[in-house]
């Protein structure tokens, strides 16, 4: 049995992170599993599990020597690090588009860790004019019929940026595709629901798939995941990454045959 160690900002994994579900798993595989701020110093397998965009190379912990940190090398998620379908400022691209956060999670970790009652108040104005809060609404992200309608505060911050609106179609449904996968093993789904935003709480029906494309592979291996949920759609058959997150959350069934799939992924990681 296996000395599993998770590193997490404040030292508690709520049970609701897709890496919570495996560890309790795990624990009754009989693997012991420690989560704390830093890394413990019998760990036979660390897991990095920061719920923030970016992280301070300072800001992870020291693991024992020898010791795999997995994802330890994803420091940063934003957007920009990845986007296929980012829209400059007069770039002469006249079809809808969709303004989104440039943080993981509509950037909600760095909002709660924020004390600034300006920023939690612009956010609820948000709810009634995001133009005028200067805000992104709350858990969505407004789609326009062009770039000529994108205020012009937005074009000019960091934190946000506009990209083409090129939802995956099925009929009248919008269809998004994802990959959870821990090490070597993993599944695939495909969402539809009748609201442009796809997410479970606007799903109508949903299939698993069993094959990853190869353009979703190749982020994985480039951005250095080593467990993680990748959001996409697939275009004239060429899949596109939407959205890379690497503390991703679960709301289905602890112990379906894909989670427990998933978290058999343990062995093969610790060879």
């Amino acid at each position: 049995m296996a000395r599993i160690s998770v590193s997490t900002e404040n030292g508690v994994l709520p049970g609701h992170y897709v890496i919570g579900v495996l560890c309790a798993i795990w624990r009754e595989q009989g693997h012991e599993v420690e989560v704390g701020r830093g890394f413990a110093a019998e760990a036979d397998l660390c897991i990095l599990h920061h719920d923030r965009t970016r992280i301070d190379p300072a800001d992870v912990p020291e693991a024992p020597a020898g010791v795999p940190v997995l994802n330890g090398g994803v420091l940063d998620i934003s957007k920009r690090q990845y986007s296929e379908l980012q829209v400059a400022q007069g770039d002469g691209w006249d079809g809808p588009v969709i303004v989104k956060s440039n943080l993981n999670s509509f950037g909600s970790p760095e909002v709660r860790a924020s004390r600034s009652r300006m920023v939690r108040a612009r956010r609820r104005l948000a709810g009634v004019s995001w133009k005028l809060a200067r805000v992104l609404p709350k858990r969505t992200y407004p789609v326009l019929g062009s770039a000529a309608e994108v205020p012009r505060w937005v074009w000019g911050r960091e934190d946000l940026l506009v990209e083409r609106f090129m939802p995956e179609r099925e009929g009248d449904l919008y269809c998004q595709r994802g990959w959870l996968f821990f090490g070597a093993r993993g599944y695939g789904y495909k969402i539809y629901a009748s609201d442009p935003m796809v997410k479970t709480g606007t799903m109508v029906k949903y299939e698993y798939l069993d094959d990853v494309p190869p353009e979703i592979e190749a982020h994985r291996e480039r951005m250095g995941f080593d467990f993680g949920k990748f959001d996409y759609v697939v275009h004239d058959g060429r899949a596109i990454l939407l959205d890379a997150n690497k503390t991703a959350t679960f709301a289905g069934d602890p112990r379906s045959e894909r989670i427990l799939r998933l978290a058999a992924g343990l062995e093969e990681v610790l060879g």
